[in-house]
């Protein structure tokens, strides 16, 4: 029976591994846990296998798999554990404390396991009888009980961080699930494989809410923000990808001409229908660019290059964008155009630092983006004629260091509203 239900163990583990790195394959605390788990498993397996007598316990190879499978469990929760501190909204450029504390645990644990590898036999001696009379238990114990208290004081500061909120989820699992986890090391059979599958269920009902709290973001991820954005939230929280901070970059604004005439006289339902089909061409185009939607404003579209993806090459990236979205504008309007409705797009472009980042109330947070670029871009963006696509003097100047300058044709200065002088603007040729 304690063969049986080591083997259900390890089979439950290996299961929880598969379906970590399967339902969530994009992200790097995911997959730590479903290195964790699998290690886990095979550790259930060898241990079923070696006490039914299907594999004899050779020190040479049973006594070396079960100190590396070890240890690397040990190495994948811990590097679990930093991958989650990556999420806090703030630390400090050397890394956060507990993250130093996790790889010094690492480490501890690795060397745990390269002394199980060198002296098998010693390991397996440490473990049995009365340990504490043993050198080899000091030895081989220490090192692994030290990684487990490090790791706890790293997880007692993380409960206290700004970590993201679904892996705080998750966390507040492993604390219910951690001492039944890590039974083993402190009790005997028959009661380690039933705490153990305990502790596995406990797990499995955060990892179910973690899930949830990320199909839930995901769907506005996707909806609204670029593939990039997305890796980006992944591997560092919504909260800390979204962090306040300054940044140079670039602003797209684009809207359309004889919109407002055509809303007036034509039913809601061929608004809506047009609305549809013009957020659909533009949102290509930002996503194609690396670009993310800042807000959809009835006609009007404002998109950043830059943030919170940085990009060197923004401005580049921007006028791409501008040129996409006038070429899958004009497809779309052109089918409407066909039907006797005059539609054109007229876009802005614009450069410079702007201070990014999330804003709003407890319940509702917003991307913002604040600066003169922003309102540049959309002063341009309304000057702009029906497919034509202006671009302020540092965009152009940005573009022109790598060699750009005969996609652009300068207009006359003009005095734009909220400007204190008159703006140089270019045209953006084809």
């Amino acid at each position: 029976m304690i063969d049986t239900a080591y083997v259900v163990v390890g089979l439950v583990a290996l299961g929880m591994g598969l379906a970590f790195v399967s339902a969530d394959p994009q992200s790097p605390t995911s997959r730590a846990l479903a290195a964790f788990f699998s290690c886990q498993g095979l550790i259930g397996l060898l241990s079923a296998a070696v006490r039914s007598g299907w594999l004899a316990y050779d020190p040479r190879i049973a006594g070396r798999l079960f100190p590396i499978a070890s240890a690397a469990s040990f190495v994948a929760a811990f590097e679990w554990l930093i991958r989650v501190r990556r999420t806090e909204a703030a630390h400090d450029r050397h890394g956060p404390p507990s993250a130093r504390l996790l790889r010094v645990a690492q480490g501890l644990a690795a060397l745990h396991g390269v002394l199980g590898i060198v002296r098998p036999d010693l390991r397996e001696q440490a473990f049995i009888g009365a340990q504490l009379s043993r050198p080899a238990y000091y030895a081989f114990a220490v090192p692994l009980y030290l990684s487990a208290v490090l790791a706890a004081v790293s997880v007692a500061q993380l409960v206290r961080a700004d970590a993201d909120h679904a892996e705080r989820v998750r966390l507040r699992a492993l604390l219910f699930a951690a001492p039944l986890l890590m039974s083993g090391l402190f009790l005997k059979d028959p009661w380690v494989p039933i705490t153990t599958a305990v502790g596995e269920m406990v797990f499995l009902i955060g990892a179910v809410r973690y899930h949830v709290v990320q199909g839930q973001r995901g769907q506005f991820l996707e909806r609204f923000l670029s593939p990039q954005v997305a890796r980006l939230v992944r591997e560092r929280g919504l909260v800390n990808a979204t962090q306040q901070h300054r940044v140079q970059l670039s602003v797209v604004a684009c809207d359309l001409r004889g919109f407002t005439a055509f809303s007036q006289t034509a039913a809601p339902e061929e608004v809506m229908q047009l609305l549809q089909q013009y957020y659909d061409s533009i949102g290509g185009a930002v996503s194609e660019c690396g670009g993310t939607i800042k807000d959809f404003a009835g006609d009007g579209i404002l998109a950043l290059v830059g943030a919170p993806i940085a990009y060197a090459d923004h401005a580049e990236r921007a006028v791409t964008m501008a040129l996409t979205m006038q070429t899958r504008g004009a497809q779309v309007l052109g089918r409407w155009r066909n039907l006797g409705i005059d539609l054109g797009l007229g876009v802005g472009v614009a450069s410079g630092y702007v201070t990014v980042g999330a804003l709003g109330g407890e319940r509702r947070l917003e991307y913002a983006a604040v600066g003169p670029p922003v309102n540049l871009a959309a002063r341009l963006c309304a000057l702009a004629e029906a497919g034509q696509i202006l671009a302020d003097q540092r965009t152009v100047g940005l573009i022109v260091e790598n060699g750009g300058a005969q996609r652009f044709t300068q207009l006359e200065p003009v005095m734009l509203k909220g400007f204190a002088r008159p703006e140089t603007v270019y045209t953006v040729n084809a």
